[in-house]
């Protein structure tokens, strides 16, 4: 059986999109790795007398193909990044959609679901909570997730980085923090680089392997 892995960053190969990779990878097992941006899809149109007979969302878009997928599914692996302190629209959206799979019956019920989540300044585990709420709604089972705090800044990638006084990076960095980026210093850390996150990721994949 397949597991289906689903990255809502759009930062494409950025930690999010490695770490679900690599849970794939160390499951091995038959794996798909999807990046939510690449799909067309929308928000949920509140027509449960339309995918409630099957379960399955009749909404003609990008999603329409991975209802079946998720259903029979061995494990399901979900990461996003952090956006306000919770999981970014792309993910919020996914998983409002799919709304289908809690109708007359639970199709996902003990699904095995993992989480990962990447957060730049505060509270990596937001995006994990906001997945656990939902598809534990609909009665899959919370086997583990990963939250790295990358400290990555998106105030250097915007080009103002160094001198603006709005972004969340001065908010939470100060003037210390600009002058770490002018060093050169704390940027762009890499999950791997992690003693602690490659020690959870490959925990997590060990389960995922035991499936």
């Amino acid at each position: 059986m397949t597991i289906l892995g689903f990255s809502s960053s759009p930062v494409r190969s950025g930690n999010v999109d490695r770490m679900v990779e690599a849970l794939l990878r160390l499951s091995g097992k038959e794996a798909e790795f999807v990046n939510l941006n690449d799909l067309d899809y929308g928000p949920c149109m509140a027509c449960p007398h339309l995918c409630a007979p099957d379960n399955i969302c009749k909404l003609d878009d990008g999603l329409r193909p991975y209802y079946e997928k998720i259903i029979d599914a061995e494990a399901v692996v979900l990461g996003s990044p952090s956006y306000f302190g919770g999981a970014n629209s792309a993910m919020t959206m996914f998983l409002e959609r799919l709304w289908a799979l809690r109708h007359n019956r639970y199709p996902l019920t003990g699904k095995p679901f993992a989480a990962v989540s990447s957060a730049g300044f505060r509270n990596p585990e937001a995006p994990i909570e906001a997945v656990k709420k939902r598809m534990t709604a609909y009665r899959a089972e919370y086997i583990g997730g990963v939250a790295f705090l990358s400290e990555i800044a998106p105030c250097f990638v915007c080009g103002d980085g160094l001198t603006c006084r709005v972004g969340s990076f001065w908010t939470t960095q100060g003037e210390e923090g600009q002058e770490r980026l002018r060093a050169g210093r704390g940027l762009f850390r890499r999950w791997e680089d992690s003693s602690e996150a490659s020690r959870e990721i490959e925990a997590l994949g060990r389960k995922l392997a035991a499936l």
